[in-house]
């Protein structure tokens, strides 16, 4: 058998030549074709993290009666508390949205394309407010209760409209 490989450390992509046509070799590859496939799984794991850090500096920011300079409400503990469950809610196949503070302390998040599609997402105590603008006449509103689950009207909005950028697969790593 004749195989050669490396794995680069964790926060790396993996890097692999495989050269080899025995049973042993096409276990190998495969095993690291899983490998690498894991890492971009990971990988897309990373902007609610990223959201988490944003609603905690928003939080403290925004503290203070007239952040805005005007007469906006700080941002209440119990609203960044149910912004991060409403992150924890979002489907992994779309784009990552800003996080943005809303003058009567709550916060929501949006998602705009160059396309002139924009969508806010907020929760505002027991509810999910959204509206969106979708190019063109097409728009969406509503308020939903806000429970466990994403309402359907909200995931079909957000799955149609703003799925995430597929990225292209790094030099030597598998689709």
């Amino acid at each position: 058998m004749s195989t050669r490989f490396a794995v680069a450390p964790t926060t790396a992509p993996v890097m692999w030549c495989v050269e080899g046509v025995s049973e042993e070799s096409k276990e190998i590859k495969a095993l690291i074709s899983s490998i690498a496939s894991q890492q971009r799984i990971l990988a897309s794991f990373r902007w609610r993290d990223s959201l988490l850090d944003e609603i905690s500096q928003v939080s403290q920011s925004c503290d203070r009666q007239g952040w805005d300079g005007y007469d906006a409400e700080p941002i209440s503990p119990e609203s960044a508390i149910r912004a991060a469950q409403l992150i924890k809610l979002l489907p992994n196949s779309i784009q990552s949205p800003s996080v943005v503070p809303e003058p009567n302390g709550d916060i929501s998040l949006e998602w705009r394309t160059n396309d002139q599609k924009d969508f806010s997402l907020g929760v505002s105590g027991q509810s999910l407010v959204y509206a969106g603008i979708f190019g063109g006449s097409s728009k969406a509103y509503g308020e939903e209760r806000f429970s466990r689950d994403l309402p359907s009207t909200v995931l079909e909005i957000l799955t149609s409209y703003f799925p995430q950028a597929r990225q292209s697969a790094q030099p030597g790593l598998p689709e």
